[in-house]
This record gives C-alpha cells, sequence and structure tokens, in this order.
C-alpha cells in the first residue's frame, strides 16, 4: 500500500504546485515586431521555423527513444515538460508572426507564415496539443486552403516530410480527425 501512497501523493502535490501543466507565470513577454523592416521579418521567420524543425526532430526522438523516468518525478513528467516549451515557445515567439498584418500580406514573407504556422501546428500535436495543433490548423485552413499558390508551395521535406505545404495539412486535419 506504501509503494502506491508516496507516488500518488507526490503526484498530487505536483499537479497542485502547478509543475505539472504549463506554468506560464514566468513566460517572457511576446516580442512587438511591428518595427522590424520586411528583411528582418523574413530572418525571424527563417529562425522561427528552424526552431519548430528543431522541436519536431526532438519530439520524435522523445518518441521513438523513451527516456528514462528521473527518480521522483511521475511518468511522462519529462515529455510533458518538453510539450510544455513547445506551446511557450509557439505562444510567445509564433503567434505574434502568425497575426503581423504586413508579414501576412508582404509577398516575401506571407509563405514564410504559411510555412511556420502549420510547423507549429505540428509540433503541438506531436507534443500531445491536439487541441492547439486544432486552432492553428484551423487558422492555417481559413487564411490559405484556398490560396493555390501556397497550397502548392514546395517544401524541404527535411522541415515536413511532404512534397506541398497542401499536402502537409492535409496530412494532419486527417491525424486530428481520428
Amino acid at each position: 500500500m506504501k509503494k502506491i501512497l508516496w507516488p500518488m501523493l507526490g503526484f498530487c502535490l505536483l499537479l497542485l504546485s502547478g509543475c505539472s501543466t504549463c506554468n506560464r507565470s514566468n513566460w517572457p513577454e511576446q516580442p512587438v515586431l511591428d518595427h522590424l523592416s520586411v528583411k528582418q521579418k523574413s530572418q525571424y521567420l527563417s529562425r522561427t521555423k528552424q526552431t519548430l524543425v528543431n522541436f519536431r526532430a526532438t519530439a520524435d526522438h522523445l518518441h521513438k527513444h523513451q527516456p528514462r523516468p528521473v527518480e521522483g518525478e511521475p511518468l511522462g513528467y519529462q515529455r510533458e515538460q518538453f510539450h510544455c516549451e513547445v506551446v511557450r515557445y509557439v505562444e510567445v515567439y509564433v503567434l505574434p508572426i502568425l497575426e503581423d498584418t504586413e508579414a501576412l500580406h508582404n509577398v516575401e514573407t506571407r509563405l514564410g507564415v504559411a510555412k511556420v504556422n502549420l510547423l507549429a501546428a505540428y509540433a503541438l500535436y506531436e507534443t500531445g496539443g491536439t487541441g492547439d495543433a486544432r486552432r492553428l490548423l484551423k487558422k492555417y485552413d481559413q487564411r490559405y486552403r484556398s490560396d493555390v499558390a501556397i497550397e502548392t508551395a514546395m517544401i524541404d521535406r527535411r522541415d515536413m516530410e511532404f512534397d506541398t505545404l497542401g499536402e502537409a495539412a492535409r496530412h494532419l486535419r486527417a491525424r486530428l480527425a481520428r
């Protein structure tokens, strides 16, 4: 009985302390992008895209190689903390560029915004955030689903394992529908 009671008590304490959910109290403020030039926004998109690609690679690695739990931590704690880092990154750094009017409509950045939107949805889905992934996919669909240029845009298979953004979006839609 004690073998079950102590881990359960520890898990309950973690739940009550806010450690097992994403604690937003210490997150940085979102950057203001209005003052950036189009070239700077392109660079921001490039760095953001690369970070999301890295998050996806890490999620894939964690999925394939289940890390050993650290003594005293509940099972899945490390995975949950990684998910919280992805959520934090998306909310703090990705959402501002997805909502930037100039980046959304500028010829030089529009495709980059669409890619980052879809990559963020994948990163959230692959770390267990299906609700957040659905919201970002819905945003993508509202903006780009009827845009043939975006949907047929070729993408680097190293970033996403698909040839076009439309193909990647269809695949994520199907996965989220399950």
